[in-house]
């Protein structure tokens, strides 16, 4: 599902050349590569859903080629024994949501020994996915994303979070973390204003 794109020409993990549709394709950054995250990315990934539990069958319509790349690989998918695909349609991915596909995002790596966030925006006209070790906040505006990064980049913010944080774990930085972070209380003390739709927002 991860591929890796030289030349135009996509590869995949087993150093395959593969040849697919990029209907299903996004351009992906890894936790480690936020940092980095003002070049473009080579690594891209097959999403096979907008949202959990959405049949893939729609694939061979939409994207023939990608189809049969699925089927011709579908055994390694197979052997996933994790509880949330059970019962799910064959090919089904986890950590999908409008959120996933949102084209600007807030993010930060679960691996960092530091607090940095870093504004992640589309590439080639498509969104960033990001893999599980990130959390991030989704917005629709460069000027959201901007907005928000700044307050949690504030020294109340940073005080906050360096608090809680306990760096000798292997991810410092979670979801409760994260979360427990009051974003609109943290703006208005700094006298900001959050994108309205987002206030009520948690990092995914």
């Amino acid at each position: 599902m991860e591929l890796k794109s030289f030349g135009g020409k996509f590869q995949n993990g087993l150093g395959e050349p593969v040849e697919i549709e990029d209907v299903f394709v996004y351009p992906m950054l890894k936790s480690s590569e936020l940092a980095k995250s003002g070049s473009l990315t080579v690594r891209h990934m097959l999403v096979t859903q907008q949202f959990v539990g959405e049949d893939t069958a729609r694939i061979e319509i939409d994207a023939p080629a990608t189809w049969r790349y699925l089927q011709a690989h579908g055994h390694y998918m197979d052997k996933r024994t994790s509880t949330i695909y059970r019962n799910r349609p064959r090919f089904s991915v986890f950590g999908v949501g409008p959120y996933a596909f949102a084209p600007w995002k807030v993010a930060i790596s679960g691996f960092y020994k530091r607090l940095e966030f870093s504004v992640i925006g589309p590439v080639d006209g498509k969104p960033v996915v990001l893999d599980d070790t990130c959390y991030f906040l989704p917005f629709v505006s460069k000027d959201e994303a901007e907005t928000v990064k700044t307050v949690l980049h504030s020294q109340p913010a940073m005080r906050f979070l360096r608090s809680r944080v306990f760096w000798d774990s292997k991810r410092p930085i979670t979801a409760g973390l994260l979360r427990s972070l009051n974003l609109a209380a943290l703006a208005a003390q700094l006298d900001t204003s959050l994108p309205p739709s987002y206030e009520e927002e948690m990092f995914k």
